[in-house]
């Protein structure tokens, strides 16, 4: 109890400086020079478990076939701030870097800007929603999304629902998609890998079985494969998501941009662990 009257004192005194610096926010001008920008966060993605990076197993065909068509940049030097999705969310929307001065609510919110600058501004989201009985990562990483002035000053269109699997979402901007305008930002927030595994993929979409990680990795027992092969499943089925979203720009002049949050451990090397290991200081492995 102590604590969440801590925690919404502190979010409070944030909020009070969010809006602050909302009210301040000025676009000189803007060139629109992409009409169409479209942000997909995922969340918990290993890239060592991405078949587009050197991975053995084929977890991600759809965005290396992209990549080979020419159609697709990856990028091999991005490092996430925290292995928090609460963490990231606040340094991703805020103009803050690390280092700067001052916190990350002293700056404005980058969707702020876009709207300013007249883009249409769209947030479809499988995670942080204002809902009853939130958990403690849910009102950490959301307040400052679901803050009634601030969601406004940020976003013009938002979804209303969470759903089971991401596929949802793709509905969901179906039917919303009607409001868009000729300048447009649309962030498409994923629950992509986030644990339990088993859940982020559905049951006909599920292509890896423990089994198949016996010559791959003896040293696991008959668990902890199918947890890795749960994980594996959850990047194949992430792997459909992103190229659908992909594809309903491909005939739009849009740039699609997809960064995941945080990474996830998942028995790499051998090590016997998966999930994240939590502290306040971020040593390299953390990173």
């Amino acid at each position: 109890l102590v604590f969440s009257i801590y925690a919404n004192t502190l979010t409070a005194k944030q909020v009070d400086k969010l809006i602050a610096t909302a009210d301040k926010v000025r676009v000189d001008s803007c060139s629109f020079t992409s009409p169409n920008i479209v942000l997909i966060i995922g969340e918990s993605y290993n890239r060592h478990h991405s078949s587009q990076y050197g991975y053995v197993m084929p977890t991600a065909p759809r965005q290396t076939k992209l990549e080979h068509k020419g159609r697709l940049v990856k990028y091999t030097d991005v490092v996430s701030p925290w292995n928090l999705t609460s963490f990231v969310f606040k340094h991703i929307f805020s103009l803050y870097t690390v280092g700067d001065k001052g916190e990350w609510c002293d700056y404005p919110l980058f969707p702020e800007l876009f709207r300013k600058a007249g883009y249409h501004v769209t947030f479809i989201t499988n995670q942080f929603l204002p809902k009853a009985k939130e958990a403690v990562y849910d009102f950490s990483g959301g307040f400052f999304l679901n803050n009634p002035k601030l969601s406004a000053a940020q976003f013009d269109t938002r979804n209303t629902e969470l759903h089971q699997y991401d596929e949802d979402l793709l509905e969901d901007y179906d039917k919303l998609q009607s409001q868009d305008t000729e300048n447009n930002l649309i962030i498409f927030h994923l629950l992509g890998q986030h644990v339990s595994y088993r859940q982020r993929s559905p049951k006909d979409r599920k292509k890896f079985k423990g089994d198949d990680y016996k010559e791959l990795k003896p040293g696991l027992n008959a668990r902890e494969r199918q947890i890795l092969a749960d994980y594996d499943n959850a990047v194949l089925y992430n792997d459909s998501i992103v190229t659908e979203i992909v594809k309903k720009f491909e005939n739009k002049d849009a740039i699609v941009i997809y960064v995941p949050d945080h990474g996830e451990e998942c028995f790499e090397g051998d090590m016997h662990f998966f999930c994240r290991m939590h502290s306040a200081k971020v040593d390299a492995r953390l990173a």
